[in-house]
């Protein structure tokens, strides 16, 4: 054999040796890539949200990661925050338009090494066989703007509300905001906690709920003085008045304890309301107890009949007019001519008949003696001390001796002195032809007390 044909032959083992394995590799090479080409799977060593997808039919896939269990999930999520005031900022996932991409995912995991081309797509197979492991998580979105917007707006809304929280004061209490006016709720914090808490919302499967702490504020000390000075009421119990002769009205205080309230809103979180018990202080004298405690006990009374013509009439109704109703305080005396005055036409009183030196004379007010006679004998037999008294000078028939006064301008006058402790008061009536008097105060134990005469039942016995 020659030379050259000895290195053709070499040639050709050599060619035939080389060739060989390429084609066969060549072969399985394209078969591999018809294989690939045909194969309705997702490729090896692909996981979508920590589950194993690999060599999954696309449905087989969408069942094990199961994009309605995200869609659910959605539904289920939202966020409370919870204010000092128990004010609530609610948001939810729907609200927010909020989207998972878990179809989304399983769409690229079944497009992995698909749609490149035969070759590209076979060495993307092999290279998904044998590489390492490729993981898709599930992502979320919504709509920042909307939860920016609605925060904004109830932060506004909450901060207005809490700037004019003046405090409420009713008749029981006051309700006081701590920090009105001195703190506010953050609307970029409010969003960093509604943030955080619609993905734990997602995480977890539950409605989460957060509670908002409002910056820490000091007792507003100005304040508490401001409603003590607006509120406070001195406690005043009734007296009487010797000048108007009046009770006066009691006042009940009105005041709360500013120390407690200070106490209770240093321990307060701001934000949240306190309630402050208002106190009332009863005045120790009541106005009712004194109008019921004065002149309420009669000290005297007497009853006389009216005789005698019209002038004479005119005459006692004027004087018991003068008189009635007039008030002696502890220690005053009483004098009839110092109250009724000097009698003259003038001053209306009229001629009528009157008793000077034991005959029967007419005068100018003659008649009033008998007005001075019934008040006598009204008090004559209680405690009540008589200083100026003079009797008529004949008998007179209206009462029995003893019991009368005569009075006359300006030189014989009656008088007697309130001895008691208490204010007295003289009421005088005229029904008819009936002349009552009764002299009312506030008698206290050992005050010896005339209960009343009636000179009508004695004028019919006599």
């Amino acid at each position: 054999m020659s030379a050259v044909k000895m290195i053709i032959r070499m040639f050709f083992v050599i060619v035939v040796t080389i060739a060989i394995p390429v084609i066969a590799v060549a072969l399985i090479f394209c078969g591999l890539g018809e294989y690939v080409q045909n194969v309705d799977r997702i490729y090896p060593n692909i996981v979508i949200a920590g589950v194993d997808v690999s060599w999954l039919t696309r449905e087989e896939a969408e069942e094990a990661v199961d994009p309605l269990m995200y869609d659910e999930g959605i539904a289920k999520t939202g966020v409370t925050i919870i204010f000092p005031d128990l004010s609530e900022f609610t948001i939810t996932g729907e609200e927010l338009n909020m989207r998972h991409d878990a179809r989304q995912a399983l769409a690229e995991a079944y497009s992995i090494g698909r749609g490149e081309g035969f070759i590209t797509d076979t060495v993307s197979f092999l290279q998904r066989r044998d590489g390492e492991q490729l993981s898709f998580d599930i992502g979320y979105v919504f709509n920042v703007g909307v939860l920016k917007s609605r925060i904004n707006e109830f932060a506004d809304a909450y901060n207005s509300v809490l700037k004019a929280s003046s405090p409420l004061v009713s008749d029981e209490s006051i309700i006081i905001t701590k920090g009105a006016g001195l703190v506010s709720a953050d609307a970029p914090l409010i969003f960093e906690y509604a943030y955080d808490g619609l993905f734990e919302s997602l995480f977890t499967g539950r409605h989460v709920e957060i509670v908002y702490n409002l910056p820490e504020s000091n007792v507003n000390i100005p304040e508490l003085l401001f409603l003590r000075d607006a509120i406070t009421i001195p406690v005043i119990s009734a007296e009487y008045c010797e000048e108007t002769r009046t009770i006066t009205e009691c006042t009940v205080g009105v005041e709360f304890d500013i120390f407690n309230a200070a106490s209770i809103l240093s321990e307060t979180e701001s934000g949240k309301t306190v309630t402050i018990e208002i106190k009332y202080l009863q005045p120790d004298v009541t106005s009712e107890y004194l109008e019921s405690f004065l002149f309420r006990d009669l000290i005297g009374e007497c009853i006389t009949n009216i005789d005698g013509n019209n002038n004479r009439f005119t005459n006692i109704a004027l004087a018991a007019d003068f008189i009635d109703g007039l008030v002696l305080e502890p220690g005053d005396e009483f004098s009839f001519n110092d109250i009724v005055g000097i009698r003259t036409s003038a001053r209306g009183f009229k001629p009528g008949p009157s008793i000077l030196n034991g005959e029967i004379v007419q005068s100018i007010g003659g008649g009033i003696c008998q007005v001075a006679s019934t008040l006598h004998s009204a008090i004559r037999d209680s405690g009540l001390l008589i200083t100026d008294r003079k009797p008529h000078s004949r008998l007179i028939p209206y009462l029995p001796a003893g019991r009368d006064a005569a009075v006359a301008w300006p030189n014989l006058d009656y008088k007697f002195k309130n001895n008691t402790e208490y204010p007295l008061r003289i009421d005088i009536t005229i029904e008819e032809r009936t002349l009552t008097v009764k002299v009312v105060g506030t008698i206290e134990d050992g005050f010896p007390v005339y209960s009343g005469y009636n000179a009508l039942t004695w004028r019919r016995l006599s």
